[in-house]
């Protein structure tokens, strides 16, 4: 039989490339079997805490992300730990749970350190209801405990609210929506965030404004057309208030669309 170079190339090409594929399934393996190796000997070094936003609500803190992996908190004990031993899926899904946190992420190095990587929740609005339950509403609309340890500087809505706090999900009645509404656009406005200090919702279930300076009662209404009415606010505080005084009216009323009606005091 005569000898076939062109067959016996194509051959060996593949019996190379096999033997490559092998070679580097075995190498995958030798690598598995030693980082597990290594991740069995290594003991936790540090526990780096990262928590946003920063500078702002602290709800969470590092001694509180501490009791959830000691109860006592201890982080010298937990130092020298083998890695192993700290059930990292388990410590991200209780933080998670956590009514405070919005997202959680944790893992390990193999430099020995645990990462624990906090998004907290951040609320705009502390609703004191009907039944004198007190709750916020989170920058997504979402309920959220109050703490026994932090109290959010952020307006208060009180009056005829029936709307329970309880759970993590959204303001469902209308005037929880409303509500959050008005708490958004007061929490991206800077002069607003810092003028309207409480909301108050009559029987009727209009929305009421307190400012923080005068003593007026700024009837707002419905939630509908939140810009428009505060626009016309803004301006009727810079062309209006600054000329007569802030202390000429107890009631402005922004409710009706493109006017404002206001009432003296002693009227």
């Amino acid at each position: 039989m005569a000898f076939n170079k062109q067959l016996f190339i194509t051959r060996l090409k593949k019996v190379s490339i096999i033997t490559m594929w092998c070679l580097l399934v075995i190498g995958l393996f030798i690598s598995v079997a030693f980082i597990n190796k290594q991740e069995q000997q290594t003991v936790c070094t540090a526990i780096n805490v990262h928590i946003e936003p920063e500078h702002t609500a602290s709800f969470v803190d590092r001694e509180m992300i501490l009791k959830q992996i000691r109860k006592d908190g201890n982080e010298k004990k937990i130092l020298g730990l083998n890695l192993n031993s700290i059930n990292v899926p388990w410590l991200e899904k209780k933080l998670r749970n956590n009514p405070m946190i919005k997202t959680a992420e944790v893992y390990t190095d193999m430099n020995g350190s645990l990462n624990i990587h906090i998004v907290q929740r951040r609320p705009i609005l502390r609703i004191i209801n009907a039944f004198n339950e007190h709750y916020y509403l989170d920058e997504d609309g979402l309920k959220m405990p109050v703490s026994p340890d932090y109290t959010a500087h952020v307006p208060i809505a009180t009056g005829f609210i029936f709307e329970h706090g309880k759970g993590r999900d959204s303001a469902q009645s209308s005037i929880g929506k409303d509500l959050f509404k008005i708490a958004t656009y007061v929490d991206k406005d800077t002069f607003w965030n810092a003028q309207i200090e409480q909301i108050f919702v009559t029987a009727e279930g209009e929305v009421q404004l307190v400012p923080t300076i005068g003593n007026q009662t700024i009837i707002f209404g419905d939630a509908s057309d939140v810009e428009d009415k505060f626009k016309r606010l803004l301006l009727f505080y810079q062309e209006g208030m600054n000329r007569v005084g802030w202390e000429t009216y107890s009631n402005i009323n922004v409710k009706y669309r493109n006017q404002i009606v206001c009432k003296k005091n002693n009227q």
